[in-house]
């Protein structure tokens, strides 16, 4: 079992400690270390500190609060921001309640892995971290659609992306089997490969050599690329 190296930085002090206690339950999480952040302004020599700590420590994944970011956003903070390029392998994971298609996709060019709403509670969190430890990206379904929705949007503007990226992928899922079509519906609900297997009644090795096979046949490159596709094939059946 591979561990799980995570950061946390949050506004909500209580929201953390419960958070805390809960991933102190996970044999395969470590949590370096957090940071309560309720005015930025105002602890930048904290906020430099933590920064500083987790370049020594190499988190796999830093989870924090989407206030953070527009607090991060607002304010004057290159020498924070320039500490990014010292973690070019670590993940991060926005808690928020609410997301801007057009913001996620921003977030996704920088390194955003993961955007999740408190509201699906802890155990969701959880999966949510080892999905984004596996190198995939986590998006709710509702938020799969509304970002696939915004990318169909911007792509009407260049027709030749869109008939690259998804007219011809369309296409090819006409190649695709049965069961290889119920994995990617699984895919497109965040199903980790273990899930998949358990509702499928498969092996973990069956469930990856068919995501292989699917990834081929449909010439996308990972599980986001996947539920995107499949949202758009769903849709198209309306």
């Amino acid at each position: 079992m591979k561990m799980i190296k995570l950061a946390v930085g949050s506004c909500d002090e209580k929201y953390l400690q419960q958070l805390t206690n809960r991933l102190h339950e996970e044999k395969d999480i470590n949590l370096l270390g957090t940071i309560i952040v309720n005015n930025l302004k105002g602890e930048v020599k904290q906020a430099t500190a933590f920064v500083k700590q987790m370049i020594e420590q190499r988190p796999d994944i830093l989870l924090f609060d989407q206030f953070i970011l527009l607090e991060v956003a607002s304010l004057n903070l290159g020498k924070i921001l320039s500490y990014r390029d010292k973690l070019p392998t670590m993940k991060a994971i926005i808690v928020g309640e609410r997301y801007n298609e057009e913001n996620v996709m921003a977030m996704m060019m920088v390194g955003a892995r993961g955007f999740f709403r408190p509201a699906l509670g802890y155990e969701h969190l959880i999966k949510c971290i080892r999905v984004v430890a596996q190198g995939e990206i986590w998006l709710d379904a509702e938020l799969i659609t509304r970002v696939f929705n915004e990318f169909i949007k911007e792509s009407m503007k260049k027709r030749d992306l869109l008939k690259s990226l998804t007219h011809l992928n369309l296409e090819k899922l006409g190649m695709l089997s049965p069961r290889e079509m119920e994995v990617l519906a699984l895919i497109s609900e965040s199903m980790t490969n273990e899930e998949i297997a358990s509702k499928l009644f498969l092996s973990s090795k069956t469930v990856k050599t068919h995501l292989r096979n699917i990834f081929a046949k449909a010439e996308i490159r990972n599980r986001v690329e996947a539920a995107l596709l499949y949202t758009r094939h769903t849709l198209m059946l309306q």
